[in-house]
């Protein structure tokens, strides 16, 4: 069995001290790959230098939407370049967060547009950040993209609703350690409501423990404990289920059996 972390930050200092062991870690646990996404110009150049530094690593580049304001038209050509790597599979993360109030919500949209635009250029999928902005994301999404859409909603925490809207555009959905939050009934619900083939799994890393390591920082191997939780709600045994996961990962970032395996 092998999991692919679809989205983490290997790359922030969280990781300084013990770098080599989180990945002996995962590999012990049988988490295989891994997509570093950057969250500004600065980390998606480190994302970018770390997925070539190791096979089994992939790169996102993009501006989060709580550092919008950074996004200045002369720093966006970085991205064109970045993009033209092929151990770039994806802009990100990118997306609205009403939740915290780090970038203005006008800024934060037209930044948002400017990176769709990215990516439609470049023809590669996103991944989106969204947070208490579900119904503005959808909206912009059918104004500026051509469904099916190419895309991920990361650390999905919407509603059923939501789940199925995005799935309808064409998204694949991934969950991190919340789903296996004792309160997150409705999490669950929307989780076991996504089609087998739109499903993701992440950690976020260093944030988003599963419970089991609540308080404590994240990384690649706790995956486990939420891909277990999601194969179950698909009545699904985690080896079979795993196979599934890897399938959806080359179907959304356009890899190659060759690239991405459970050998």
């Amino acid at each position: 069995m092998k999991l692919f972390d679809t989205h983490t930050h290997l790359f922030f200092p969280d990781f300084k001290e013990d770098f080599e062991k989180v990945l002996e870690r995962a590999a012990a646990a049988g988490v295989g790959y891994f997509l570093n996404v950057g969250t500004n110009n600065d980390t998606s150049h480190q994302s970018l230098q770390l997925a070539k530094k190791f096979p089994n690593m992939y790169a996102a580049v993009g501006i989060h939407p709580n550092e919008a304001g950074t996004a200045h038209p002369e720093h966006l050509a970085e991205f064109d370049e970045w993009l033209r790597d092929p151990k770039v599979v994806a802009v990100g993360e990118i997306g609205l967060d009403y939740y915290r109030h780090h970038a203005d919500p006008a800024i934060q949209r037209q930044t948002f547009i400017n990176f769709l635009k990215i990516a439609e250029r470049h023809q590669k999928p996103i991944i989106l950040h969204i947070r208490d902005a579900y119904d503005d994301v959808i909206q912009i999404l059918k104004d500026f993209l051509p469904p099916p859409i190419r895309g991920v909603s990361h650390c999905f925490s919407g509603t059923p609703t939501h789940l199925e809207q995005l799935v309808h555009l064409g998204l694949h959905i991934s969950f991190a350690g919340p789903l296996t939050y004792p309160k997150n009934d409705v999490l669950r619900e929307a989780a076991a409501l996504c089609p087998k083939n739109k499903l993701l799994v992440e950690t976020d890393a260093p944030y988003l423990p599963p419970q089991s390591a609540r308080g404590k920082r994240n990384e690649p191997a706790r995956m486990v404990e939420t891909a277990e939780r999601l194969a179950a709600l698909h009545r699904m045994p985690l080896d079979v289920f795993s196979e599934q996961l890897l399938e959806n990962c080359r179907n959304l970032f356009g890899l190659s059996p060759a690239c991405v395996s459970s050998a």
